[in-house]
C-alpha cells in the first residue's frame, strides 16, 4: 500500500534505484518511455542524466488460435496491450511518489514510445473497439497474399517492390495484415463499404494504438478503451509498417 491509498497490480514487476535518485536529485527533471515488446510492456523513467529512475514491467497472453489451419496464427489483445501499459505507468508513478516525486507538480518532460514495430491492429474511432485481435509481426497467415503479390506484380520476385519500398514481400510487413483483415472480418469489411462509416476505420501499428490511447478520452462502449486520440505514428514506424501495397 502506498501513501496516495492506491496499490500496485501484484503482476507488475517495479523497481526504483534510489541511488540514482539521490545521485540526480538536483535536476528532476525526467522523461518517460513506454516499451511495448512482443512479450511485454514496460515503463521506464529516466533523469537528465539519462539513468533509469525506476521501471516497471508487466507479461501479456500470447494468442495461438487452434486448428491445422492457423498454424503460424500468432495475436495479441489490444486492450490487454493498453490496460498493461497504464498499469505499469501508474505503478512507476506511484512508487516514485513515495520517494517525493510527484509528476502532478512536476510533468514528465517527454514521453517516447518503442514498439513492436509490424504488429498490426484495426479499431472502430467512434466506439473504440477494436474489429478484431492485434496481429503479431511474426504471424505467418498472410504468406498466400505476399506470393499473390509477387506472383502479379513482380513474375514470382519477392523484390519486386525493393525499388520503391526498400524491403522485400513478407508476411512480416503490415501490409498484408490489413489486406487479410479486410477479407476475413467482416464487421471491418461492411463498415469500410459504408460511406458513413468509412471514415471511422482506423489500422495502425501499436505506437500508433498507444499513442490512440493515452490522447484519447474514456469510451462508453463495452470491449473499448479510449476515444478521439490523436491518430498518428512517426516516419520510423510508417516506413516499416506499411512497405508492403494490398491488393484492392
Amino acid at each position: 500500500m502506498f501513501s496516495n491509498g492506491e496499490t500496485i497490480d501484484p503482476a507488475v514487476d517495479v523497481t526504483v534505484d534510489v541511488a540514482v535518485l539521490k545521485d540526480d536529485s538536483y535536476n528532476m527533471d525526467m522523461i518517460g518511455s513506454i516499451d511495448q515488446g512482443t512479450s511485454s510492456t514496460r515503463f521506464v523513467v529516466f533523469t537528465h542524466k539519462g539513468r533509469i529512475a525506476a521501471s516497471a514491467q508487466m507479461e501479456h497472453a500470447q494468442i495461438f488460435p487452434s486448428g491445422q489451419d492457423k498454424v503460424g496464427w500468432h495475436e495479441h489483445d489490444p486492450i490487454e496491450i493498453w490496460t498493461n501499459t497504464i498499469k505499469c505507468m501508474k505503478a512507476v508513478t506511484q512508487v516514485l511518489k513515495t520517494k517525493k516525486i510527484d509528476f502532478k507538480k512536476r510533468p514528465l518532460k517527454a514521453i517516447g514510445i518503442a514498439n513492436q514495430r509490424e504488429t498490426t491492429v484495426a479499431w472502430n474511432a467512434d466506439t473504440g473497439v477494436p474489429y478484431y485481435n492485434a496481429i503479431v509481426w511474426d504471424d505467418s497467415r498472410t504468406a498466400s497474399i505476399a506470393s499473390h503479390i509477387a506472383k502479379h506484380e513482380g513474375n514470382g520476385n519477392i523484390d519486386c517492390l525493393r525499388e520503391e519500398t526498400g524491403l522485400p514481400l513478407a508476411t512480416y510487413f503490415a501490409g498484408t495484415k490489413v489486406r487479410w483483415l479486410l477479407d476475413n472480418v467482416p464487421e471491418l469489411a461492411k463498415d469500410l463499404q459504408d460511406e458513413k462509416k468509412r471514415s471511422t476505420v482506423r489500422f495502425g501499428t501499436i505506437d500508433t494504438w498507444i499513442l490512440y490511447q493515452l490522447t484519447g478520452e474514456p469510451s462508453s462502449f463495452k470491449g473499448a478503451a479510449n476515444v478521439g486520440g490523436i491518430f498518428g505514428t512517426d516516419v520510423t514506424n510508417a516506413s516499416r509498417g506499411y512497405s508492403s501495397i494490398f491488393i484492392p
